[in-house]
């Protein structure tokens, strides 16, 4: 009797932990990214593909951003947080409500950074720079200068 409850709980359990969402697949070879243009929040030069998710929406998602040499994004901050890695070229960082790039630290390949939501903070590339972001969504951007938003700028409010 007791071998056949372990036999139901097994069969139970197997079909409970088949019927729980699983993420979806995600796969990238190093070649083949849909890059385009990057957001408007951002100022023009960027590029971004979309690795998994929809960053627009409140779920999961990895997104890698290309910076052109001295690319500079100003003093921001994300409601949620942002984990970031460096996969090449160098990316400094600084934080504060200034840009300052005295102090900024340097991160080369590999190197990785997680800012909790509503942390000041900027970055500049130094040389040509892709990045990793990944996180939970909805991914924002509110600069701490409303006059550093480029769509400001090009809507004129």
């Amino acid at each position: 009797m007791s071998r056949n409850l372990s036999s139901i709980s097994a069969c139970v359990l197997l079909v409970s932990l088949t019927t729980l969402s699983s993420p979806a697949w995600s796969m990238h070879p190093t070649e083949g990214y849909a890059w385009t243009d990057a957001p408007p929040v951002l100022n023009k030069g960027a590029k971004l593909a979309v690795l998994q998710g929809d960053p627009g929406k409140a779920e999961p998602y990895t997104i890698r951003l290309s910076l052109p040499a001295g690319y500079r994004i100003a003093p921001h901050s994300h409601t949620q947080t942002e984990n970031v890695t460096v996969v090449s070229g160098t990316l400094l960082v600084g934080m504060g409500d200034n840009f300052e790039t005295k102090g900024m630290k340097t991160f080369k390949p590999g190197g990785f950074g997680s800012i909790p939501g509503g942390v000041h903070h900027y970055a500049q590339a130094k040389g040509a720079t892709v990045v990793q972001i990944h996180g939970m969504g909805p991914f924002d951007l509110i600069y701490v200068n409303a006059a550093d938003d480029p769509q400001k700028a090009t809507t004129g409010k």
